[in-house]
């Protein structure tokens, strides 16, 4: 027993220790919101007299500054509340139409409840205040129906936006957070770095290889920082917009990079110490441009970056490689070392162009832009409903959620009008509040859920009969429990957010209507009801969430990039393509929106390294487009060259599929494949080439770019080798 004191004694005191990061920003919404709610509820409800018009206000500030989640710069914050107060007067409306039955309330509340929550492609910043805005048609859709009092509802919406924006402004403010701008731009000059340093170790064997080293550790460390998952999920840059796609594309590109640095030193630097002039000009320039992005986000500037020093070097190296290999094949490591030097300079190049769009630099010309950076052409409508129009689909976690949430919100919401339970948007706020994305995590949240308000209405109780009809000490106590009780939810969990809000919403409506201890045992119930709603639909409706989505969509990535590697052979080559290839970068798209939803998901054992399986598909859909645009169009090889690499790509295509069906059904891949593909391809070589430049660059690329997919098979293997992979029947 004193060792348990003990032990939660000292998480407690850690929890409050941590105020200098999450801790601190709670305590600073918490005194936000109960500024601007006792604002807005003690005048209009003491002294003007309109408990409807003072209820709204105080919920307003609630919803957007209790139940939502709103980042960026001030002004940025400042725009998301006064649109949220303007969808708001929409749904308040809605709501209050759709209050003259059960059925027109609860179908209502379906398609709101979908429209709100599917609006999160939208991007964090829609994302963030969806709860909230959820809230606006939840509040007004139980009887009484009361089209006349509309007009004070609005007041009170208007009113508790109104406090809310100004006291974030004004009341503690919050200090605009870290751009993610700032990452890429540490991580440019990383790069940049490292590919200063790998320079002369490329030009001389006798190189120390010592500030490689260092360099290259400080480059992967700083692009590791550009992942999504490290990001905070208001702040990642997700929305549909040009701004947003372009600094993901150059984040992507410079992580890239480094990752090809990091593979060409160790290609050529440890086994191979000779020299390879070529091959360092290309590097270089390499690094010239991402210097010259690094120096563009610096200074904020919307001028184009120049990429004519990356482009020049590669078309220069292209054409030697071309010469250098035109009757000989090479060796293995040098093949696929000439691949990893283009897919720097070609990265470099990528980066250089999307953080031109990042900055709103002019869009560079549609015949030299890169595939994957077609957005810089596009319009912002465009943009907006192709995020749209790509996610319907019932692979995209965005969807599972929007319908998961939509289902269990109406469901909730007819079984409170069935019941006629008193304050019976309490059942809705719970299932708000307690659904989660896996079944899983419903069933941990609501165990907590249920034990907090257990605890809270008891407190509530005992008060509500201490104090009888005194309302005045309702009032005073309401701000002080109000502000503990939304610093209490993020920095000790539900159950303690669940029995502070608990007393707040006992001691509100005890001070709008005569109420007793009974108010705390109806908020009980409704709190068990609107929780064990959103506990089974949550069950019923794609129960396993992100965790069993990943899984689909490792799978579901890896097959199509089976599909992709006979596909661009046969462009290299020549011949018959298999059909229409599937969308890989689409693919990769739903797998990096599933993992982001799995790293927020509870697990019980550590599981599969799926960031290890994300970065092999985004490899292969990137790499793909690159030696498709890059060699469009003739002359082809000859056909022995042709059908020597169409066979080896043929046996790697295989392997990819072999292991997309092993994942699929929670197996590992096959042990070894990966080493066992390499050997075949070491062993079997590269044919003899003849014949015109181009035609001997399409056998070298695609001859290396297979070697490469061999070693990420291997990568696939110590992902989801036997120690880290459970079946899926073992977690159901």
């Amino acid at each position: 027993m004193t060792a348990d004191v003990r032990g939660s004694t000292a998480a407690t005191v850690g929890r409050i220790r941590r105020l200098d990061d999450g801790g601190r920003a709670a305590v600073r919404r918490a005194v936000q919101v109960t500024v601007a709610a006792c604002l807005g509820f003690y005048p209009l409800q003491y002294v003007v007299g309109d408990p409807t018009t003072a209820v709204y206000a105080l919920f307003t500030a609630v919803a957007l500054g209790g139940l939502s989640d709103v980042q960026g710069a001030p002004s940025t914050r400042t725009w998301t509340y006064l649109a949220a107060v303007a969808i708001g007067a929409v749904l308040i409306t809605a709501g209050t139409l759709a209050a003259v039955s059960t059925a027109v309330a609860a179908a209502g509340m379906l398609v709101v409840g979908f429209t709100v929550a599917y609006a999160g492609v939208g991007g964090p910043r829609v994302a963030g205040v969806a709860n909230g805005l959820q809230l606006f048609y939840v509040l007004p859709c139980f009887p009484p129906f009361a089209p006349d009092t509309l007009d004070q509802r609005l007041v009170g919406l208007l009113v508790g936006g109104l406090l809310l924006t100004l006291a974030d402004r004004l009341v503690w403010p919050a200090a605009a957070p870290r751009p993610h701008g700032e990452r890429l731009l540490e991580a440019a000059d990383a790069v940049a770095a490292y590919a200063m340093a790998l320079r002369p170790v490329l030009q001389s064997p006798a190189a120390a290889i010592g500030p490689e080293l260092a360099a290259r550790r400080a480059a992967l460390d700083a692009v590791a920082r550009l992942r999504l998952s490290d990001i905070p999920p208001a702040q990642r840059p997700l929305g549909p917009g040009i701004r947003d796609r372009a600094l993901l594309a150059a984040s992507a590109a410079t992580r890239v990079a480094a990752g090809r640095l990091a593979d060409l030193a160790d290609l050529l630097t440890d086994s191979q110490r000779t020299r390879h002039p070529g091959t360092a000009d290309l590097v270089a320039a390499s690094g010239d441009a991402f210097a010259a992005l690094a120096a563009a986000l610096r200074a904020g500037s919307p001028s184009p970056i120049a990429t004519t020093g990356v482009d020049g070097a590669l078309e220069r190296y292209v054409a030697e490689r071309g010469r250098r290999l035109a009757n000989q094949a090479g060796t293995p490591a040098n093949l696929r070392a000439g691949l990893a030097g283009m897919a720097v300079a070609e990265s470099a190049r990528t980066a250089v162009l999307a953080g031109g769009g990042f900055l709103r630099a002019p869009a560079p010309d549609p015949a030299t832009t890169p595939q994957q950076l077609w957005f810089l052409h596009a319009r912002p409508a465009e943009l907006v409903w192709q995020r749209v129009r790509a996610n319907l689909t019932p692979r995209s976690v965005y969807l599972q959620n929007a319908v998961r949430l939509a289902v269990g919100l109406a469901a909730a919401r007819v079984v409170a009008g069935v019941l006629d339970l008193s304050h019976g948007f309490w059942v809705l706020l719970a299932t708000l509040s307690l659904m989660r994305t896996s079944a899983v995590a419903d069933r941990a949240v609501f165990l907590r859920g249920f034990v907090g308000t257990v605890g809270g209405a008891l407190v509530a109780a005992g008060l509500l009969a201490l104090v009888g009809p005194d309302v005045d000490v309702l009032a005073w106590a309401l701000p002080l429990v109000m502000m503990v009780g939304f610093v209490a939810g993020p920095l000790f969990g539900v159950a303690a957010g669940q029995a502070c809000f608990t007393v707040v919403v006992a001691l509100l409506f005890a001070q709008v209507a005569p109420a007793n201890w009974r108010l705390a045992e109806v908020r009980l119930a409704d709190v068990v009801v609107g929780g064990l709603v959103g506990a089974l639909i949550g069950a019923a409706v794609w129960p396993r969430g992100g965790g069993g989505e990943v899984r689909r969509a490792a799978a579901a990535g890896l097959h199509a990039g089976a599909r992709v590697i006979r596909d661009t052979v046969m462009r290299l080559t020549g011949g018959v393509s298999s059909g229409t290839p599937p969308d890989l970068n689409r693919l990769a798209a739903f797998f990096d929106q599933a993992y982001v939803q799995f790293r927020t998901e509870p697990s019980g054992d550590p599981g599969p390294d799926w960031l290890i399986v994300l970065s092999v598909v985004h490899r292969l859909a990137d790499y793909s487009s690159v030696l498709q645009a890059r060699h469009a169009g003739g002359p082809y090889p000859p056909m022995d060259a042709a059908g020597a690499l169409e066979g080896a790509a043929g046996e790697v295509s295989a392997d990819y599929a072999t292991a997309a069906a092993a994942i699929a059904v929670g197996d590992p891949p096959p042990a070894r494949a990966g080493a066992a593909l390499s050997r075949r391809l070491d062993d079997s070589g590269t044919p003899t080439l003849s014949g015109a430049q181009d035609a001997t660059l399409r056998i070298v690329d695609g001859w290396s770019w297979l070697h490469a997919l061999a070693d990420d098979l291997d990568r696939l293997e110590r992902a989801l080798g036997p120690a880290s992979v459970t079946a899926p029947q073992a977690r159901r």
